[in-house]
């Protein structure tokens, strides 16, 4: 039975301790990001420390010189308690630069280990909610209570602790092995050792109990108050970043009138964000008075405790400062373990969502295969029997899809919005994988392939394209060296010269205007800057999701005139809604409720009087009519 019962009291025990298990792996990032972040913090505690004690030792020898009549020796205590302050001030100064400077690098790498991480993971896995809400919930949490720099600052504070528990220790058991000269009266009695330990002893765990029952307090408090805290903030974050300052929303915002509406959204998140924020506030300062209030008694206790030593004779009057300094930084150790292990155990609760970011798998499978770098640019692509979910749900877009990509081909996809074409084109790239059957290349599953050397055979325009605020000659050479010629000849076929000749700083300009000197441009204008930049990859397949949507009819009709040229010897796949464009093209596939119901040429589609005819006259007849 007490075998049994001291086996639960040890798994308690570990159980109570298991957050120091996230800790640990949290001290390995901080070591990865900054080797010299650890090292500093034992120094800085270990010098901390001994300071102190060793102030403690020579003040009481001092004291003890002085009131003895020992002035010479009382000198020498003095001038060793001068020498040892500077010695320790200076170190604390050289160190205080260099901590400074590692504090800097892990709180700026923290946020660059999540965007690197993210940017590993596969498009499928990044796409997830999931993975954006650990993102935020990590960013905003370390926000008020410290990413990996707080992590091992509090764990430098829990190593200052139990050094000056250590030290306490060691005098303090001096003090009460020490002897009283007095004998007979109840305060030699109390300064015997068994009693002065037993009495210290009782004390102490009553005191480790009432803080171990804080602390625990705090956390459960913490807990709930944090994750309510992140989602408010999450909510107000939304409205006030990609709402309020979204240009694309403004204009819809002012002409439905929604200013006031959104304004009572911000305002009842940020009363609420506000009530939870002092929730937590009100939880940190009812435990600061409770520690308080235990350490007002601990003191008095102390001060008793040492006093009754000194009066009883087992100590001089120096002795009394030294080791009434021991209980205190006793008395300030637990408190430290106590605090430290609360804030670790807090912190570890809302790490948790960086550790598991940054153990995150790609949902992909590593292939190992490299992809045969053919100068003739044959490459054939077949979708066999390929049926396909999004994660979360478990509609079908595409049904038991077969077909091959015939090579150099100008290939059309249309259908219906939702009819599954850019869904298509996204497993075409391996931004997702099939649900159900197999993609090849060259005959082989391209899961066997390194994923990014196969996205190297793609250059893609996508409707939901994005360019960024960097140099314009940036957002068209994107991962690749810039190649003077290369940009001017990739502008030039996509149409976009005229105006990029005309900007500021020509290919040099900045765009947009998040940043000083910025240039916006038109939809237009931007498309046509991602068509270069697909043409500027010089992949052997270009991907083309509606991109002339944003572009002027002019305009859209150069695209179509110089069709050809653009893409000159690559395969081209061309998504559109325009039946107008499909004319360009050699093959058309057509798309209707996730499957494959027709395909040929524009001619032979229309011969079959079937759901390509049916698009294309509808559409005819309004061009006839205007």
């Amino acid at each position: 039975m007490e075998r049994h019962s001291n086996h639960r009291t040890l798994q308690k025990l570990t159980k109570s301790l298991e957050y120091h298990k996230t800790g640990l792996e949290l001290l390995k990032l901080v070591h990865k990001v900054d080797q010299a972040a650890i090292p500093l913090r034992i120094i800085n505690s270990v010098l901390k420390v001994s300071g102190a004690y060793l102030s403690l030792y020579l003040t009481a020898g001092l004291i003890d010189a002085l009131l003895s009549g020992h002035f010479r020796q009382g000198l020498y205590h003095a001038c060793a308690i001068v020498a040892s302050g500077l010695l320790f001030g200076l170190s604390a100064g050289l160190l205080e630069k260099a901590y400074a400077k590692s504090a800097q690098r892990c709180t700026l790498n923290f946020a660059v280990m999540m965007r690197e991480k993210t940017a590993s993971l596969d498009y499928e896995t990044m796409e997830q909610p999931q993975v954006s809400d650990k993102i935020y919930n990590s960013e905003r949490t370390a926000q008020i209570y410290g990413g990996l720099g707080a992590v091992a600052d509090n764990y430098q504070g829990m190593l200052s602790a139990l050094l000056e528990i250590v030290g306490a220790v060691a005098m303090i058991a001096a003090l009460c092995l020490s002897r009283p000269t007095a004998r007979g009266s109840v305060l030699s009695l109390a300064a015997q050792p068994a009693v002065s330990a037993l009495l210290l002893l009782i004390f102490l765990c009553l005191t480790v109990m009432i803080r171990a029952k804080q602390s625990s307090g705090i956390v459960k408090n913490s807990e709930s108050t944090i994750q309510e805290y992140t989602g408010t903030q999450m909510q107000l974050n939304y409205l006030l970043s990609r709402v309020m300052m979204n240009l694309q929303a403004a204009k819809v915002i002012r002409l439905y009138d929604m200013k006031e509406m959104l304004v009572d959204n911000i305002r009842k998140c940020n009363e609420r964000s506000e009530r939870l924020f002092g929730r937590m506030w009100d939880t940190e300062i009812k435990g600061g008075l409770r520690v308080n209030l235990v350490n007002g008694f601990f003191t008095l206790f102390s001060y008793l405790f040492v006093a009754v030593k000194a009066l009883a004779g087992a100590i001089t009057i120096g002795a009394f400062t030294q080791y009434a300094g021991a209980m205190v930084k006793l008395s300030g150790g637990l408190q430290g373990v106590t605090w430290h292990s609360t804030v670790i155990k807090i912190t570890s609760v809302y790490m948790e969502d960086f550790l598991n970011l940054m153990k995150m798998e790609s949902a992909h499978a590593k292939g190992t295969i490299p992809v045969e770098k053919r100068l003739d640019g044959e490459y054939e692509i077949e979708f066999r029997d390929v049926s396909f979910h999004y994660p979360g749900s478990e509609e079908m877009i595409l049904k038991h899809v077969s077909c091959k990509l015939t090579v150099k081909d100008r290939l059309a996809l249309v259908g219906k919005n939702g009819a599954g074409k850019t869904t298509f084109v996204k497993l075409l790239c391996r931004l997702y994988e099939p649900t159900e059957g197999v993609i090849t290349l060259n005959g082989i599953d391209i899961r066997k392939y390194r994923e990014e050397e196969y996205r190297e055979l793609f250059g893609v325009v996508f409707q939901d394209f994005r360019l960024f605020a960097f140099p314009l000659w940036q957002n068209l050479a994107a991962g690749y060296e810039r190649d003077e010629e290369k940009v001017r000849d990739s502008l030039k076929r996509a149409g976009a010269w005229d105006f990029v000749e005309k900007l500021p700083q020509g290919m040099d300009t900045q765009l947009f205007k998040d940043r000083e000197g910025g240039v916006d441009i038109s939809g237009g204008e931007a498309q046509k800057l991602a068509l270069a930049r697909a043409l500027y990859k010089d992949a052997p397949f270009v991907v083309l999701d509606e991109p002339t949507a944003a572009l002027d009819p002019i305009s859209e009709a150069k695209v179509y005139a110089s069709f050809h040229e653009m893409v000159r010897d690559k395969t081209a796949i061309y998504i559109s809604h325009r039946m107008a464009s499909c004319r360009f093209c050699d093959d058309i596939i057509v798309f209707e409720d996730g499957q494959i119901v027709e395909r040929g040429s524009h001619e032979e589609l229309l011969k079959r009087q079937g759901q390509y005819a049916g698009m294309w006259h509808a559409q005819a007849k309004y061009y006839v009519e205007a």
